[in-house]
């Protein structure tokens, strides 16, 4: 099969189109025929070698969590094969820059039959991450007032979808520029970005962007108020009434696939921006690393 690799870590020029065998399913996988890729930040990280300290890859390495596509093969349980899937591969596997993935069962969601199998791959990481941040670790509760800084972005979009459908009343912490998206994807205030607030205080901070443009908001949480962040840009913590505390996401088809039927219900919409060959891998991340695109950059093998 074709697969993007690397070999070294580096910029998005270390990124090579190969050969390679097809995988196998073992006992509680499945075989995936890929038809679109997600191309997350992370998958740029990993290639920077950001955390081959902690976690050192073995090189050659095919990098990518996101994938949707077609089941090849089952041994078990509910997928089939036939079923259109959208899975998160595990992050010290990864390998969702290929024509064929193998992902644990448990991370593969059935998709509804009119879901764009693009939208579908642009939905693991993202949406997870969002949706984990305001369920599990704030648990936002009804009546709550959130802070979701980047709330028109990738993860900010689908943690203000969680946050409403929990009757939390939202304040998007956005540029001023994304005003208008952010209130009409359901933010009930905007907090721009740079500027002084002069509103309520927070019950809790969900942040996707990071950095000292953020501390000026974070400051306004309410004592006892929890941070959670998924930037690795780390926000000054001087003055802040919280640590903001990182999380990781992690797996959860019932979670995927009630996603996935939100989206092709039309009661949030995921932009993909763009569409690229598999053989276009490095300007997918070189796209992705810039956050110019408005929407997400998929690869389609």
């Amino acid at each position: 099969m074709r697969a993007v690799q690397f070999n070294q870590y580096g910029g998005p020029d270390v990124l090579q189109l190969a050969e390679r065998e097809t995988p196998v399913a073992g006992p509680g996988e499945i075989l995936i025929r890929v038809a679109a890729i997600g191309v997350n930040p992370a998958d740029c990280k990993w290639r920077q070698g950001m955390f081959a300290e902690r976690v050192p890859l073995s090189l050659p390495h095919v990098p990518g969590y996101d994938v949707a596509g077609i089941v090849e093969s089952s041994d078990a349980g509910d997928v089939r094969s036939g079923d259109r899937v959208a899975a998160m591969l595990p992050s010290h596997r990864q390998g969702a820059y290929a024509e064929w993935v193998v992902a644990p069962e448990a991370n593969c969601a059935i998709l509804p039959p009119d879901l764009d199998l693009a939208v579908a791959a642009a939905l693991p990481t993202a949406g997870l991450t969002g949706v984990q941040m305001i369920e599990e670790q704030l648990d936002v509760q009804p009546g709550q007032t959130i802070l979701i800084t980047g709330a028109t972005g990738a993860v900010g979009r689908f943690a203000l979808h969680a946050a409403k459908a929990r009757g939390a009343k939202v304040v998007a912490g956005v540029r001023e520029e994304y005003r208008a998206e952010a209130l009409a994807m359901g933010a009930d205030a905007v907090a721009v970005l740079g500027e002084a607030w002069a509103g309520e205080t927070f019950d809790a901070v969900a942040d996707t962007v990071g950095g000292a443009i953020v501390a000026p908001l974070c400051r306004h949480l309410r004592a006892g108020g929890l941070i959670r962040t998924v930037s690795t840009t780390p926000i000054p913590v001087d003055g802040l009434p919280a640590t903001p505390v990182f999380f990781p996401v992690h797996a959860d088809a019932p979670r995927l696939a009630q996603l996935a039927s939100d989206v092709a219900a039309g009661h949030m919409s995921v932009p993909v921006a763009m569409r690229l060959p598999l053989s276009d891998a490095a300007q997918a991340q070189q796209l992705t690393e810039t956050g110019r695109q408005r929407g997400k950059v998929v690869l389609e093998p």
